[in-house]
């Protein structure tokens, strides 16, 4: 995996110097301007500002990186953020997650003392903005109506692959895929949010210190890393390069703290090549393990990251979680039996939700097969992470669907997530993907 990981990031090397990007291209990528104007008027009503995020690296440093905007750069005094817990609610946002914060069953600005969750507040929906990070390609219409009924706007940003070319119902929705108009191709979830706030700043003359965007950049860069944006398209390319920089040179402190504290463990300096196992791992760790008992909410790493000063605390809970999840992989690795049919290799049973991808992970990598499948039981439907070397999962989503099999599901074209309504649903699936392993 190592190995795999350094030939990746290799493709930063790969630059003829000729690239040049403008801001003014940000506006294609779907209602920008529609976006910019509704942020506009609830930063200057000084409106509340709800972030929904995602629990992987990507969604959390997407997170960090607007909340890092709005608090220092815009010094917006009302922030609110949400992130499902990925073992117990549903992905992205969902009537019933917002339900729950409505209802004052959960709440924000919560903190952790002594590795306890401490304080909070309820959150008021009313006449607020809501902006998602790294979701919104799949979210339901239910969640528009429910903010609506709120007084409450929508703006969706996202990079995830559309289902059936449906565009979800928002006041405004930023995607890199809703235009071809722009060299923005292939960008991470955070990386559209952190292009929708540099685009903001132009439009509106703000004035960034060299500090702030720099530090944008360390979180966008993170997240291109975090999910395998794909390094060889120019702009992924630059972004990552300026981050490499910027850690060899003046490592943010919060970052930094990270680093002494493993140091504790094995002597270590940061390299680009070890940066998905030093820093990256860790903040995917506390999501994966987010909703089982004993573990931190996705919280710990949002507001690590959403500040630069160090916080040891805060830190030391990434590295705790990034433990639990290795001991938690050794307990389940020991129950699983994989089954290799065709061209798919799978493996369930009672596992963690959080898990599930780490495993289709190493079943691809320990098997000579071109598509793996983890799966577990919910109730009376089956949950599959898939992941694939050269398949187009997204497509076989579709391709399941027209066969009569009862799926939902989305991602990428490499990496994605299915829920079969049945368990026969989940056999028929196999008995399609053993006939069809050439697809």
């Amino acid at each position: 995996m190592l190995e795999a990981f350094r030939a990746h990031i290799a493709n930063i090397t790969k630059d003829d110097g000729k690239h040049k990007f403008s801001l003014e291209s940000v506006l294609e990528m779907g209602a920008v301007s529609q976006a910019l104007s509704l942020l506009h008027g609830a930063i200057q009503t000084q409106r509340q500002i709800i972030l929904g995020g995602d629990y992987d690296c990507d969604g959390m440093s997407g997170t960090a990186l607007v909340l890092y905007f709005l608090r220092h750069v815009i010094k917006h005094p009302k922030l609110a953020y949400i992130i499902p817990r990925r073992n117990t609610d549903s992905y992205g946002m969902s009537v019933e997650l917002l339900e729950e914060y409505a209802q004052k069953r959960r709440l924000v600005r919560t903190r952790y003392a002594q590795g306890q969750l401490a304080g909070g507040e309820p959150l008021d929906f009313h006449n607020s903005l809501f902006l998602t990070i790294d979701n919104g390609a799949t979210i339901l219409d239910a969640v528009c109506d429910f903010l609506h009924a709120h007084n409450t706007p929508l703006i969706l940003s996202d990079h995830h692959e559309f289902l059936e070319g449906r565009i979800p119902a928002c006041d405004a929705f930023v995607h890199p895929l809703l235009s071809d108009n722009h060299p923005f191709h292939g960008i991470s979830g955070a990386c559209v949010g952190y292009l929708l706030m540099l685009a903001y700043a132009k439009r509106y003359h703000i004035k960034m210190r060299p500090q702030d965007w720099t530090y944008m950049q360390v979180l966008a860069g993170l997240s291109t890393i975090g999910d395998m944006m794909d390094l060889s398209t120019p702009y992924n390319r630059h972004l990552v390069q300026r981050m490499d920089h910027t850690l060899q040179t003046s490592m943010p402190a919060n970052l930094a703290q990270l680093y002494q504290l493993k140091s504790r463990s094995y002597p270590q300096k940061y390299k680009l090549s070890m940066l998905s196992w030093d820093i990256i791992a860790p903040i995917n760790a506390v999501g994966r393990m987010d909703g089982i008992e004993g573990c931190v909410h996705c919280s710990v790493v949002v507001d690590l990251l959403s500040n630069t000063e160090a916080n040891p605390h805060y830190a030391h809970l990434l590295l705790q979680a990034h433990q639990q999840r290795k001991d938690l992989i050794a307990q389940t690795q020991e129950s699983l039996k994989a089954v290799v049919c065709g061209g798919v290799v799978h493996a369930g049973g009672a596992i963690a939700r959080g898990l599930m991808g780490l495993i289709a992970n190493q079943l691809l990598e320990q098997h000579a097969s071109r598509m793996s499948l983890c799966w577990r039981y919910e109730q009376e439907s089956i949950e599959a992470s898939l992941r694939s070397k050269e398949i187009d999962l997204i497509a076989l989503l579709g391709h399941l669907q027209t066969s009569g099999i009862n799926v939902m599901g989305g991602g990428h074209k490499r990496a994605c997530g299915m829920v079969f309504e049945s368990q026969q649903d989940f056999q028929d699936a196999l008995i399609y993907l053993e006939r069809h392993h050439a697809f």
